[in-house]
């Protein structure tokens, strides 16, 4: 279905790049639990590797995880195979009754099959309200535009049979962000070199919420999930089904 998130890049993603699972995940229970909603099943948008619905299962929420990566979903069932996992768009997914969907990690910003756009969030933010409970929550976090100066930068991570090294660029122009990632994986006696390129549309943070608000959520925006702090112009939209 996609080119993204191939066998070695979602590898390295599950073992080197738990921080928002980790970091978040507390905080998201707390608020589910705030709102009444002890169980039940949960939708994750953009599931990765399972790491968000194996702390789901264990505070005996039902997980049902949506991915378009073949990769994630492949690693997400040996991480959680209590819940259940498909291989698809989030934008075209047949959502479920629920009391919360997530999608961590800026899901909803990818472009993979399906350009995101103001269209498509409105049909799938108005196709998840219909399927939640008054009260049922709908938490994500995505990257905000900003009349800051462009990100433009190089960094890399590395673990014990992996390095991963990313190249940041972003066209202000055309409201993306380029991803180009070189991944170093261990295979035998030698490393496997791959490569992917993520395309990444920077949204309207205003627009976003205006269009929650008219699919009747009442939302709030925060730089954090409740403690955790997100990285540099990401936005954490927690959204309540009036």
């Amino acid at each position: 279905m996609t080119s993204i998130y191939q066998e070695d890049l979602a590898y390295v993603h599950h073992l080197g790049f738990p921080d928002l699972v980790e970091g978040a995940g507390d905080e998201l229970l707390a608020l589910f639990r705030g709102q009444g909603l002890d169980s039940g099943l949960v939708i994750d948008l953009g599931c990765g590797s399972g790491t968000w619905a194996k702390k789901l299962l264990e505070h005996r929420y039902s997980v049902l995880g949506i991915d378009v990566s073949a990769a994630m979903i492949e690693l997400a069932r040996r991480t959680a195979p209590e819940a259940e996992f498909h291989v698809d768009s989030l934008y075209r997914t047949a959502l479920r009754p629920c009391v919360a969907v997530t999608a961590l990690g800026e899901a909803l910003n990818y472009w993979t099959d399906e350009e995101p756009s103001e269209t498509r969030l409105d049909r799938l933010f108005r196709n998840i309200a219909s399927h939640l409970p008054k009260g049922g929550v709908f938490a994500f976090d995505i990257l905000v535009r900003s009349e800051d100066e462009p990100m433009h930068y190089r960094t890399w991570r590395k673990g014990t049979d992996w390095a991963v090294l990313l190249e940041v660029s972003e066209r202000r122009k055309e409201s993306l962000l380029i991803r180009d990632i070189t991944v170093f994986r261990e295979v035998g006696h030698g490393y496997r070199h791959s490569e992917e390129r993520h395309r990444v549309l920077v949204l309207d943070g205003t627009q976003v919420e205006w269009l929650l608000r008219h699919a009747g959520f009442e939302v709030t925006v925060s730089s954090h999930y409740g403690g955790y702090p997100l990285a540099t112009r990401r936005r954490a939209f927690i959204a309540r089904k009036t």
